[in-house]
């Protein structure tokens, strides 16, 4: 069975893209109640800020912000509204 922190590095893509340590993540999902989606939303979020393209002479690299942010938002939880309105069908139904 997965551990928490297992799941969490698979969600952050840890083996292809390292940037936390196992003591960063365990905070991370401390710091997040143990929700591994809300600590993965963080993750993304801080791999994100980090992540500059870097210009040396002709080398450049680039950046991945975009793709952090839109990891992350798949992470997201969706607010629910339990909207109940005061309107009536005409049908009467």
């Amino acid at each position: 069975m997965d551990t928490s922190l297992n799941i969490l590095k698979f969600n952050l893509q840890e083996r292809q893209f390292p940037y936390f340590s196992d003591e960063e993540l365990e905070m991370l999902l401390k710091n997040n109640n143990s929700d591994i989606k809300k600590a993965s939303y963080q993750g993304c979020i801080m791999k994100a800020q980090a992540d500059d393209g870097i210009n040396l002479g002709p080398l450049k690299t680039e950046s991945n912000r975009s793709y952090w942010l839109t990891l992350a938002n798949s992470f997201k939880t969706k607010e629910a509204y339990n909207y109940n309105t005061s309107l009536k069908r005409v049908d009467g139904q």
